[in-house]
């Protein structure tokens, strides 16, 4: 019974992050803000063309490495996802990866880490009988 429910439970959310209907493109970093705070972001906005060929800005947050930064600047070509349905969401190719395979990732990790603790208390539960 468990693992039915574990099984919805896991293509339930694959449904529901697979909504989106995402279009790769590639685009131009025109300006780049480092915002400060509990988290250093750095947003760019990047211009790049629609299907359709209309010319869009939109921003997008970067990729950062601790203490190095995003490693773009100003003129570099970027490769992005937006969405279909709206222009203005953007994402990085490498940050719709996070978004689409991230919940994946966590459940093996917290599958990983269950099983230890779980094998152990089952050996100790056959030790006691």
């Amino acid at each position: 019974m468990k693992y039915l429910c574990f099984t919805i439970l896991f293509l339930a959310t694959s449904y529901c992050f697979s909504q989106e209907d995402w279009v790769e493109t590639e685009g131009q970093i025109t300006e780049i803000t480092k915002h400060q705070g509990r988290k250093t972001k750095e947003i760019a906005l990047v211009k790049f063309k629609l299907e359709n060929g209309e010319e869009i800005v939109a921003g997008v947050e970067l990729t950062r490495i601790p203490f190095l930064g995003s490693m773009k600047s100003v003129g570099d070509k970027i490769s992005i996802n937006y969405s279909r349905s709206n222009p203005g969401l953007v994402q990085t190719t490498y940050g719709n990866f996070l978004f689409e395979y991230g919940m994946y990732i966590l459940v093996v990790l917290g599958i990983i880490f269950s099983l230890r603790p779980l094998l152990k208390y089952r050996k100790s539960l056959r030790a006691k009988t």
